[in-house]
């Protein structure tokens, strides 16, 4: 029996719960006796965790892929995420071995059968709704931040997004299971942890509990000191919820909203569940609520029906939250959901100049807020130096390098803010 070197590399797109995923499978590998390498080497084994989120992430995933075996045409190539899940026979005319979002352990079992000489299948992908939530650990990364996945799937049914086909309905890890990674983590010197997921606000749907019983369960267990949500429903923010969030000791004042229109017509068409008059409801029970707490969010721009109306009450509602950063994406018309049939649909040349106008007040709000932040002191947790500043994120998730003779990778510490420059605050480390 003809063996191979056992080589891996592993390349990650789309979101966190990706790059956890990936995480796990490359800790997987090691244990197993692989040599663990950056896609930019040559490998026996390449392994793409791809992103189906917009038309442009699947045109990424074939671009890698020709890449990776053009890096080395004699490697054993297998996919597997939402892209694969959505796509697979499409996928399986580029590759050696296609897997799914559910079943990202078959990817290393096909890895080791393949460094033995056994013959591989080619597609192993199965309907997301009908498997349980998947057991993946990742004890370590290079990451200052931990990502701890909690749950998977979406139960939403959004007019533009093929993430629950992808994905499925939402399963949850266990509470414990969670608790123990975090211990770990702790133990491991981590210093902030990121909860994150799918639909991350869904947790517990399908068991019986909900993220805000297990954010409480985190005070006094041991945990990184610093905890963080990923992208939440605006809808799951009610003003109890935001109560109860101030009670959770370890938890940072910053909130990442899944937010997409400050349109309420816009927010109906695109099947969303809730209005903008919830957004802003939520959002100023939030600041009384939570100390310090600021935004960022995702924003759809040129959604079919989008008038210049619509368009002037997402503007509004971005100048209402004063949010740190928003990731606006034009809408992009994906193949197999309900918006891309619709009628009204933006011209591209709209789309890009409401985006641009988008980003430019953006710049403009962070400009105006920044100048009132000058003189503060904040937190800032550091996570890499380049041998002159150390930069990292206050406890709210604004950006701030520091000038600072070593690094301070993994450290907290007290700065006074002094400048602002490119979406970033410049400081002076406090003694």
């Amino acid at each position: 029996m003809i063996t191979t070197e056992k080589t891996a590399a592993i390349y990650t797109l789309g979101c966190r719960v990706n790059q956890y995923e990936s995480d796990a499978m490359a800790n997987e590998l090691f244990m197993r006796g692989w040599d663990i390498r950056k896609p930019t080497e040559i490998c026996s084994v390449y392994i793409i965790n791809t992103c189906t989120v917009t038309a442009e992430s699947d045109r990424k995933s074939r671009q890698i892929i020709r890449r990776l075996k053009a890096q080395n045409p004699d490697a054993f190539i297998a996919v597997c995420g939402c892209y694969s899940q959505v796509r697979p026979e499409e996928v399986a005319g580029y590759v050696d071995f296609v897997a799914g979002t559910r079943n990202k352990t078959e990817v290393i079992a096909a890895a080791e059968a393949f460094a033995s000489g056994k013959t591989v299948g080619k597609i192993c992908v199965s309907d997301p709704s009908e498997l349980p939530y998947e057991p993946l650990y990742a004890p370590h990364t290079d990451r200052t931040r931990a990502f701890v996945k909690i749950e998977d799937g979406c139960d939403g049914r959004c007019a533009y997004c093929l993430i629950r086909k992808a994905r499925g309905g939402v399963v949850s890890r266990g509470e414990e299971d969670i608790l123990a990674e975090l211990a770990k983590l702790y133990d491991a010197g981590y210093p902030e942890a990121v909860l994150t997921g799918i639909e991350t606000a869904a947790y517990g749907r399908d068991t019986g509990t909900d993220l805000l019983s297990l954010l409480m369960k985190t005070n006094g267990c041991k945990t990184p000191g610093r905890l963080r949500l990923g992208s939440v429903d605006p809808a799951w923010l009610k003003p109890d919820v935001s109560a109860a969030l101030s009670r959770v000791e370890k938890f940072m004042p910053h909130i990442h909203l899944s937010v997409q229109s400050g349109s309420s017509k816009i927010l109906a068409a695109m099947k969303r569940r809730y209005t903008a008059e919830t957004l802003y409801k939520n959002v100023e029970a939030c600041r009384k609520n939570i100390q310090g707490v600021r935004f960022s969010a995702d924003i759809i721009v040129g959604f079919p029906g989008e008038t210049e109306e619509d368009f002037n009450k997402t503007k509004e509602f971005l100048c209402f939250a004063n949010l740190i950063h928003a990731h606006i994406f034009p809408f992009s018309a994906r193949e197999g959901t309900e918006a891309a049939a619709m009628k009204g649909q933006i011209p591209p040349d709209v789309k890009s100049r409401r985006a641009a106008e988008l980003a430019d007040l953006q710049r403009e709000i962070n400009e105006k807020d920044a100048a009132s932040r000058i003189g503060g002191t904040v937190n800032v947790l550091f996570e890499t130096y380049d041998g002159k500043y150390a930069y990292g994120h206050a406890d709210d998730f604004s950006s701030v390098k520091a000038k600072s003779a070593s690094a301070l990778h993994g450290k907290v510490k007290s700065v006074t803010l002094t400048d602002y420059s490119d979406e970033e605050f410049i400081a002076l480390l406090d003694n």
